[in-house]
């Protein structure tokens, strides 16, 4: 069995942050690199501490936790703890500078994806 770097590709995360709660190892086995490295590259920037609350979720783990499309479920979400306003839509307008074209923020966290077969959004409150 192949085993991972757990900091490949990353200069500040580990994949393992990015794991759903049940299997050890799948955020580097399902992630999309994007939404990773996207933020990786973001707080390398900035030096913010920025703590994952949520990525990768496999089906048996989302299916108890997310609505059946979430992008969580395929590794092309992220939900960050920002709990700074101004520091919150810094991050917020990186994203959109990057490109990103789903994100979703409340007082306390950003979500944001990169999945492309969903229609684009920027809303408050969302829970994805």
């Amino acid at each position: 069995m192949k085993t991972f770097n757990d900091t490949e590709g990353l200069k500040y995360y580990k994949w393992s942050e990015f794991d759903c709660p049940l299997e050890k190892g799948s955020a580097y086995k399902f992630m999309e690199r994007l939404p990773v490295l996207l933020l990786d590259s973001y707080v390398t920037k900035t030096r913010y501490n920025i703590e994952v609350l949520e990525a990768y979720m496999s089906p048996k783990y989302a299916d108890k936790h997310k609505p059946s499309r979430s992008s969580h479920r395929v590794g092309h979400a992220i939900r960050v703890k920002i709990t700074a306003p101004d520091k919150r839509m810094k991050f917020v307008s990186y994203l959109i500078h990057q490109g990103v074209r789903r994100i979703g923020f409340d007082n306390e966290s950003v979500y944001y994806d990169t999945d492309d077969l969903k229609r684009p959004m920027l809303t408050y409150g969302f829970v994805g």
